[in-house]
């Protein structure tokens, strides 16, 4: 029977193997061959200048302050995002699991919504939105006589950063919801009515019965926004374009690779080779995370 079932399970694998294959394992490892060669992006591979491209990203004084700001700036995105999808998402979770079943089945809707609308579109509405003249966050500020927090959100070298780090996390807040939601309900309710016995308050009983046995979803979803907020590009490109306004205060890895792959305005360095050493650069250290999160997710789950 095993023989006969063997056929079977390769006709399922291979097509899916193929195209794992072809999109992620061949990209990746000619990733690595371009990011060893000074190349432009055209025509053949015959520079071959071994690991100096990696030492330019790393250490060299014309590329590397730009590289390392871009990686403290994915960091603090990360923080961020962390502390509104993972923090206020647990949180938000928790109040919907406590009010009714209908009542939080629509919330759960509202706040899955912005995940379904395109990215180009929420950063375009929300552009709109903070147009220091015009825009209606702009007017609001300005009829409530608050003034002095009319700001040029996306203009300001201090604020644009942590605006489009907000605006990310709103439109992606609906997952995690839906994941701490899924994972309190697989709690035991034994364990919670015997804390009501015993007499915790709600506060109590969230932080000693519930959040230890949602732990390891809570370290799924902080690896996941790790993952996610060096992947950050789409709403950066979108609102302050490949330069990263004002002044670089946007540049994170995604654009600081599009600068150095593509050229343009304000590119210190150009080539495809530079760019594929920055980008695998920029894997390495996802890795490195992603890595100690899932260890510590391992022994979160070992604990239960």
């Amino acid at each position: 029977m095993r023989k006969r079932r063997w056929p079977i399970i390769v006709g399922f694998l291979t097509p899916a193997l193929v195209l794992y294959l072809m999109f992620i394992v061949y990209p990746f490892l000619s990733s690595i061959r371009y990011s060893l060669y000074n190349w432009n992006g055209v025509g053949p591979l015959v520079d071959f200048i071994g690991l100096k491209n990696f030492t330019y990203v790393l250490f060299s004084h014309e590329f590397a302050p730009q590289f390392w700001r871009a990686v403290a700036h994915n960091l603090y995105f990360f923080v961020l995002s962390m502390i509104l999808t993972s923090i206020f998402g647990l949180l938000l979770a928790y109040l919907l699991v406590a009010v009714k079943e209908r009542a939080s089945r629509w919330f759960q809707v509202i706040y899955f919504i912005p995940m379904v609308v395109p990215p180009v579109v929420v950063a375009y509405i929300w552009s709109m939105y903070l147009e220091p003249n015009y825009g209606a966050i702009s007017r609001a500020l300005t009829s409530l006589h608050l003034n002095v927090l009319n700001v040029p959100f996306l203009g300001s070298g201090a604020l644009a950063l942590p605006t489009i780090a907000v605006i990310t996390a709103w439109a992606g807040m609906g997952f995690p919801i839906l994941i701490f939601i899924a994972a309190m309900i697989n709690i035991p309710e034994e364990m919670i009515e015997a804390a009501k016995v015993d007499g915790a308050s709600r506060t109590k009983i969230f932080f000693s019965v519930i959040f230890p046995f949602i732990k390891p979803t809570f370290l799924t979803i902080t690896t996941l926004n790790f993952v996610g907020a060096f992947g950050a590009f789409d709403y950066i490109y979108i609102m302050e374009g490949t330069q990263a306004g004002p002044n670089y205060a946007t540049d994170v890895i995604g654009t600081l690779f599009y600068r150095t792959a593509f050229g343009g305005f304000g590119t210190t360095a150009q080539g495809v080779g530079l760019a594929t050493a920055l980008a695998f650069v920029g894997f390495i250290i996802v890795m490195i995370a992603s890595a100690f999160l899932v260890l510590l997710q391992r022994r979160a789950s070992m604990d239960l």
